[in-house]
């Protein structure tokens, strides 16, 4: 009996380059073992030998969604004004992901389950996400804002905001991407809905003496 084929980190990548294409094109449905290894030219064997299965292979697309939302929130600028730069990595980070990549958006937080949570090559990935607006949300409670709010709850709350616009303006496409909800707002700048709601969250985070 032959020994089980070894695969490197470009196998993995082409793999979940493949999967996030299919899921594009397809969503969820599309996303089999056979149909990523025909999309990469090889055999069911590659997917099993990365991941062991497709339950595995979701989640590691679910952990690729993770660290992207993860880069954009790290890599958004920052300035004197925390409160600002929190307002804006909304925009910067959780619109752009959700726009630019709404079928991958939509797998990272609805595939998450306990599975995941015990899944090594997610879990760093999430906390990493979770790190990169923790940090953000430190620097406005390090010049006095959100007193009575502590990190983990005010980062839930910011993710949930931020989150809720998203399914909604993604909900405003024509299938694939939505159902056409909302779609009385396409000629709407939702950019600035968002800048500005998200300005006033912020601000409501305020002292009373701000």
């Amino acid at each position: 009996m032959g020994r089980p084929a070894k695969y490197d980190a470009t196998t993995r990548e082409a793999l979940l380059d493949a999967a996030e294409r299919l899921l594009a094109s397809g969503g969820p449905a599309a996303v089999t073992v056979r149909a990523v290894a025909d999309e990469i030219g090889s055999s069911t064997r590659s997917v099993y030998g990365v991941f062991a299965s497709k339950a595995a292979m979701v989640r590691a697309l679910s952990a690729r969604g993770f660290d992207h939302l993860a880069h954009l929130v790290e890599s958004a600028p920052t300035s004197g004004d925390p409160a600002a730069d929190l307002a804006a990595v909304g925009v910067l980070a959780f619109r752009t992901f959700a726009l630019s990549r709404p079928h991958l958006f939509r797998i990272t937080f609805d595939s998450f389950d306990d599975e995941s949570l015990r899944d090594r090559a997610v879990l760093p990935s999430m906390l990493r996400s979770y790190e990169s607006l923790a940090t953000r949300i430190d620097r406005v409670r390090a010049i006095g804002w959100a007193p009575s709010w502590s990190t983990p709850d005010l980062s839930f709350a910011y993710h949930s905001f931020c989150h809720g616009l998203a399914a909604n303006e993604l909900s405003r496409e024509p299938p694939p991407v939505g159902a056409g909800q909302w779609r009385f707002l396409a000629d709407h700048d939702l950019e600035d809905l968002w800048r500005r709601a998200l300005a006033a969250f912020v601000a409501g985070l305020a002292p009373d003496d701000s």
